[in-house]
């Protein structure tokens, strides 16, 4: 018979995949007391749900990327629900394409990333080009890209670690 604490335990460790997501959409929407920093922030939720998508879908349900998706509008003061469509379109082609991408190195998984973050960083520039009426500058969007390339490795890392930790025993 399985104890109170042992579903709690058993809850919680259900819930990291989407815990440490929303942790990393409040760090990622901190102000940081550098120039044009909020043009530029690496897309580490993105990370996440591209992480989460691809190693543990069932962890992070439709549902949890959209409520995601609209805490890091909220928190960055983007339109109310462009963060939510970028993340459900990433996290639908991930669960889509998983069986293709997994079994193959990290640099594989990495360049499937490179792919998505291209079409997410295009797209973003659409949308201010489309919300400024006018041409958008595309060197912060190129340095977003660049940014968010290059810090992946980092975050998965962390998220491995946060997998091995709380959810091997699952």
């Amino acid at each position: 018979m399985i104890s109170f604490w042992q579903r709690v335990d058993h809850f919680v460790r259900h819930l990291s995949p989407f815990a440490t997501t929303v942790l990393l959409v409040v760090l990622n929407a901190i102000p940081l007391p550098i120039p044009d920093y909020r043009t530029v922030v690496p897309l580490v939720p993105l990370m996440a749900i591209y992480y989460w998508a691809m190693y543990r879908p069932d962890l992070m349900p439709v549902l949890a990327v959209f409520f995601i998706g609209l805490l890091e509008d909220v928190l960055t003061g983007a339109p109310l629900g462009f963060n939510a469509f970028l993340f459900l379109t990433t996290h639908g082609i991930v669960r889509s394409q998983r069986r293709f991408i997994l079994g193959h190195g990290f640099f594989v998984i990495w360049a499937v990333f490179v792919v998505i973050v291209a079409g997410v960083g295009g797209l973003s520039w659409l949308v201010a080009t489309i919300l400024y009426q006018g041409a958008v500058p595309p060197a912060p969007a190129v340095a977003q890209l660049g940014l968010t390339l290059a810090v992946f490795p980092c975050v998965a890392w962390l998220l491995l670690k946060v997998q091995r930790t709380f959810l091997m025993r699952l």
